[in-house]
This record gives C-alpha cells, sequence and structure tokens, in this order.
C-alpha cells in the first residue's frame, strides 16, 4: 500500500500538470499576500495588538490562495486524479497490482498518494505566504485541505465508474467547473430542493472560522470507503 501511495505521489509530483498546478497556488498565494499588504499600508489598517496571534489577520494574508483554492481546485483535483484507477485497467497494469496485494490496499495507496501531494503543495504555500507575511493560518490550512481532499474522493469514484480516461478526463472538467457553480447557486439560493443539495458540498462547511471542515473529512472517507466497494466488485 504505502509503495503504491509513494509511487503515486511521486509520478504527480513530477508532471507537468502538477507543477503548473503548484505554480499557479504559490503565484496566488504572492498575489494575496502583495495586495493585503498594499491594502493596509494604502488605508492604513494596521493594529496596536500583536497581529502575530491574531487568526483573522492570518486568515486575510490567505485570502488570494483560498479563493483560488475554493474556485479551481475542484477543476484542479478532478484533472489530477481522474485516471487514477482507469489508466492501469485499460493498461493491464492492475491485473498484476491485484495478484501482489489486496484490493483495499491498492484504492487505499492510490488514493493516500493523491492525498500526499496535493497536502505537500498546498503546505508549500502555505509556507510562503509565512515567509512573505510572518502569519500561518492553520485554520486556513486545514480547510483548503479538506476540501481538496473531497474533490480526491469523487474523482477516485469517477475514475472506476468510466472505463476509459479519455472520457473521465472530458467529464472531470465538465464537474470542474460545473461543481463550484451549483455549490454556490444552493448556498444563496432560497429554493428549498437547491437548499437540500448545499449540505452535500464542500463550501457549506468552510463558512464560519470553526472546526466544521471535519464535515469534509468524513465525506472523504466515505468515497474512499464507497470506491473500495466499487473496485472489489469490478471485473478488470
Amino acid at each position: 500500500m504505502w509503495v503504491i501511495a509513494k509511487h503515486e505521489s511521486l509520478q504527480l509530483l513530477k508532471s507537468v500538470k502538477s507543477i503548473l498546478v503548484l505554480l499557479f497556488l504559490l503565484g496566488c498565494a504572492y498575489a494575496g499576500v502583495s495586495v493585503t499588504e498594499l491594502l493596509k499600508s494604502s488605508f492604513d489598517m494596521m493594529h496596536e495588538n500583536d497581529l502575530s496571534v491574531s487568526g483573522s489577520e492570518a486568515m486575510i494574508h490567505s485570502i488570494g490562495l483560498s479563493f483560488a483554492i475554493l474556485i479551481f481546485g475542484p477543476l484542479f483535483a478532478f484533472i489530477l486524479t481522474h485516471d487514477v484507477m482507469n489508466r492501469d485497467i485499460e493498461q493491464r497494469t492492475m491485473r498484476f497490482l491485484i495478484t501482489k496485494t489486496e484490493r483495499q490496499k491498492i484504492v487505499l495507496g492510490k488514493v493516500i498518494g493523491h492525498l500526499i501531494f496535493w497536502f505537500t503543495i498546498i503546505t508549500i504555500s502555505y509556507l510562503l505566504i509565512f515567509i512573505l507575511s510572518g502569519y500561518f493560518s492553520f485554520l486556513a490550512f486545514f480547510q483548503s485541505a479538506s476540501f481538496i481532499s473531497v474533490f480526491v474522493g469523487l474523482a477516485l469514484i469517477l475514475s472506476l465508474i468510466i472505463k476509459k480516461p479519455i472520457f473521465s478526463s472530458f467529464i472531470s472538467i465538465l464537474l470542474g467547473i460545473a461543481f463550484p457553480i451549483l455549490s454556490f447557486w444552493a448556498m444563496f439560493s432560497d429554493k428549498w430542493v437547491l437548499s437540500i443539495f448545499k449540505y452535500g458540498t464542500p463550501y457549506n462547511y468552510l463558512e464560519d472560522d470553526n472546526m466544521l471542515f471535519f464535515v469534509n473529512f468524513a465525506f472523504t472517507t466515505v468515497y474512499i470507503l464507497l470506491a473500495i466497494y466499487l473496485f472489489r466488485k469490478k471485473d478488470v
């Protein structure tokens, strides 16, 4: 399992798409800090208290990165994970893997590898904010990590439902674009159908400065368990 996880995370870290995603997030983090510092200087928003212990100040400095993850995170997660299972099935390498280890461990190894990759680049991005501003928002960090993990889990399921990577690639792009739009629509809509839908979106559990983001980790766990069930039933 851990060998598979290591292989998946290293393959992601070396891919061109992953490097571009990392550079984009770093750019958003840098832009967010720069704009925040500019606004503070322009409007004389310096506080008398010690800002280094202010959670809200740390959140403000990370707003650029957080915004980028909320808008583009689903698309990036789907694009990078949509073929995590069906690629090996199509290339027949999955038949070799299932003779060496249990199906459950294959699924866990692959999803852990992708989660390690995302936690790595999110950590690097928030460390950049800390280097530039001196602030590190642990709340924003864990909210971002929990948010992305949900879409990694959904992409894992997509990879098991859609047989061909070329088709899952197309569908993942559509989902990555549609999901944020539908989620924001549901959160601000008065229609009861959409109001119900919002409770199934990870966006709903990032609204307040509390620990509701753990609900997103629970969603991820459910998706992984569903993926394990699907893979056990799947003929490879």
